[in-house]
Protein backbone atom coordinates (compact mmCIF):
# COMPACT_ATOMS: atom_id res chain seq x y z
CA UNK A 1 0.00 0.00 0.00
CA UNK A 2 1.24 3.27 -1.13
CA UNK A 3 0.29 5.90 2.09
CA UNK A 4 -1.44 8.73 0.68
CA UNK A 5 -2.43 11.46 3.32
CA UNK A 6 -4.89 13.22 1.55
CA UNK A 7 -6.82 9.59 1.25
CA UNK A 8 -6.09 8.77 4.73
CA UNK A 9 -7.47 11.90 5.78
CA UNK A 10 -10.87 11.72 3.76
CA UNK A 11 -11.15 7.92 4.62
CA UNK A 12 -11.17 9.04 8.31
CA UNK A 13 -13.49 11.66 7.55
CA UNK A 14 -16.28 9.74 6.21
CA UNK A 15 -16.13 6.82 8.35
CA UNK A 16 -16.72 9.30 11.30
CA UNK A 17 -19.56 10.48 8.97
CA UNK A 18 -20.91 7.17 8.48
CA UNK A 19 -19.93 4.77 10.61
CA UNK A 20 -18.90 6.69 14.18
CA UNK A 21 -21.34 9.63 14.25
CA UNK A 22 -24.53 7.45 13.87
CA UNK A 23 -23.26 5.17 16.83
CA UNK A 24 -22.49 8.16 19.13
CA UNK A 25 -25.70 8.64 21.70
CA UNK A 26 -25.87 12.29 22.54
CA UNK A 27 -26.04 15.11 20.03
CA UNK A 28 -22.96 16.87 21.70
CA UNK A 29 -20.75 13.72 20.68
CA UNK A 30 -22.58 13.08 17.02
CA UNK A 31 -21.84 17.22 16.47
CA UNK A 32 -18.34 16.54 17.35
CA UNK A 33 -18.07 13.22 15.30
CA UNK A 34 -19.04 15.41 12.44
CA UNK A 35 -17.12 18.57 13.49
CA UNK A 36 -14.00 16.71 13.44
CA UNK A 37 -14.96 15.13 9.83
CA UNK A 38 -15.03 18.43 8.32
CA UNK A 39 -12.20 19.63 9.63
CA UNK A 40 -10.49 16.27 8.46
CA UNK A 41 -11.64 16.98 4.94
CA UNK A 42 -10.40 20.24 5.05
CA UNK A 43 -7.29 19.45 6.28
CA UNK A 44 -7.05 16.96 3.57
CA UNK A 45 -7.73 19.50 0.87
CA UNK A 46 -4.90 22.20 2.13
CA UNK A 47 -2.46 19.18 2.96
CA UNK A 48 -2.88 18.34 -1.47
CA UNK A 49 -2.57 22.11 -2.45
CA UNK A 50 -0.91 23.99 0.26
CA UNK A 51 3.15 23.53 -1.52
CA UNK A 52 1.56 24.77 -4.83
CA UNK A 53 -0.29 27.49 -3.17
CA UNK A 54 3.29 28.85 -1.26
CA UNK A 55 5.10 28.46 -4.21
CA UNK A 56 2.54 30.68 -6.09
CA UNK A 57 2.13 33.15 -3.85
CA UNK A 58 5.61 33.16 -3.22
CA UNK A 59 6.68 34.13 -6.70
CA UNK A 60 3.91 36.76 -7.09
CA UNK A 61 4.68 39.01 -3.85
CA UNK A 62 8.33 38.67 -4.77
CA UNK A 63 7.35 39.91 -8.20
CA UNK A 64 5.61 42.62 -6.47
CA UNK A 65 8.37 43.27 -3.92
CA UNK A 66 11.26 43.78 -6.71
CA UNK A 67 8.87 46.00 -8.83
CA UNK A 68 7.49 48.16 -5.86
CA UNK A 69 11.66 48.63 -4.55
CA UNK A 70 11.85 50.98 -7.40
CA UNK A 71 8.56 53.36 -6.29
CA UNK A 72 9.48 53.02 -2.50
CA UNK A 73 11.10 56.45 -1.09
CA UNK A 74 12.40 54.66 1.93
CA UNK A 75 16.07 53.76 0.37
CA UNK A 76 16.40 50.99 3.20
CA UNK A 77 12.82 49.38 2.87
CA UNK A 78 13.51 48.88 -0.67
CA UNK A 79 16.52 47.39 -0.30
CA UNK A 80 14.65 44.80 1.58
CA UNK A 81 12.14 44.73 -0.62
CA UNK A 82 14.64 43.89 -3.43
CA UNK A 83 16.47 41.23 -1.28
CA UNK A 84 13.64 39.39 0.14
CA UNK A 85 12.35 39.45 -3.87
CA UNK A 86 15.83 37.92 -4.73
CA UNK A 87 16.02 35.37 -1.49
CA UNK A 88 12.68 33.74 -3.07
CA UNK A 89 13.86 30.51 -3.96
CA UNK A 90 13.28 27.59 -1.90
CA UNK A 91 16.38 24.83 -1.37
CA UNK A 92 13.25 22.43 -0.76
CA UNK A 93 9.35 21.98 -0.96
CA UNK A 94 8.72 21.45 2.30
CA UNK A 95 5.91 23.53 3.65
CA UNK A 96 7.84 24.66 6.21
CA UNK A 97 10.52 26.23 4.60
CA UNK A 98 7.62 27.26 1.67
CA UNK A 99 5.54 28.92 4.61
CA UNK A 100 8.91 30.48 6.22
CA UNK A 101 9.66 32.42 2.83
CA UNK A 102 5.81 33.07 2.73
CA UNK A 103 5.72 34.45 6.34
CA UNK A 104 9.03 36.64 5.67
CA UNK A 105 7.93 37.75 1.86
CA UNK A 106 4.43 39.27 3.73
CA UNK A 107 5.96 40.83 6.34
CA UNK A 108 8.21 43.03 4.43
CA UNK A 109 4.85 43.45 1.80
CA UNK A 110 2.77 45.18 4.68
CA UNK A 111 5.56 47.52 5.45
CA UNK A 112 5.87 48.43 1.61
CA UNK A 113 2.07 48.75 1.75
CA UNK A 114 2.05 50.90 3.84
CA UNK A 115 5.27 52.81 2.26
CA UNK A 116 3.17 52.49 -1.57
CA UNK A 117 -0.18 53.90 0.23
CA UNK A 118 1.70 57.01 1.37
CA UNK A 119 3.60 57.74 -1.38
CA UNK A 120 2.21 60.51 -4.43
CA UNK A 121 1.65 59.79 -8.03
CA UNK A 122 0.26 56.92 -10.55
CA UNK A 123 3.33 54.75 -10.37
CA UNK A 124 2.17 54.61 -6.55
CA UNK A 125 -1.47 53.89 -7.07
CA UNK A 126 -0.98 51.24 -9.30
CA UNK A 127 1.27 49.44 -7.37
CA UNK A 128 -1.04 49.60 -4.18
CA UNK A 129 -4.06 48.28 -6.37
CA UNK A 130 -1.46 45.53 -7.52
CA UNK A 131 -0.96 44.80 -4.22
CA UNK A 132 -4.80 44.45 -3.09
CA UNK A 133 -5.32 42.43 -6.18
CA UNK A 134 -2.48 40.11 -4.45
CA UNK A 135 -4.47 40.06 -1.07
CA UNK A 136 -7.76 39.13 -2.79
CA UNK A 137 -6.44 36.79 -5.26
CA UNK A 138 -4.56 35.04 -1.77
CA UNK A 139 -7.65 35.02 -0.15
CA UNK A 140 -9.33 33.19 -3.32
CA UNK A 141 -6.50 30.15 -3.13
CA UNK A 142 -7.30 29.65 0.50
CA UNK A 143 -10.99 29.21 0.14
CA UNK A 144 -11.74 25.46 1.16
CA UNK A 145 -15.30 24.10 0.79
CA UNK A 146 -16.05 21.43 3.00
CA UNK A 147 -18.12 18.94 1.89
CA UNK A 148 -19.11 15.29 2.93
Amino acid sequence: MKPDAGRVLNGVAISLMTKVAPEVRTPFGQQLAGLSAVLLRVVATEFDRMADRLSVENGAVAAILADAAAIVPDTALAERAREAAAANTSPDLRVSTLQGINDRLRAILVDVHAAIEETPGEGARAMEERIWEELRESTRRRHVEARI
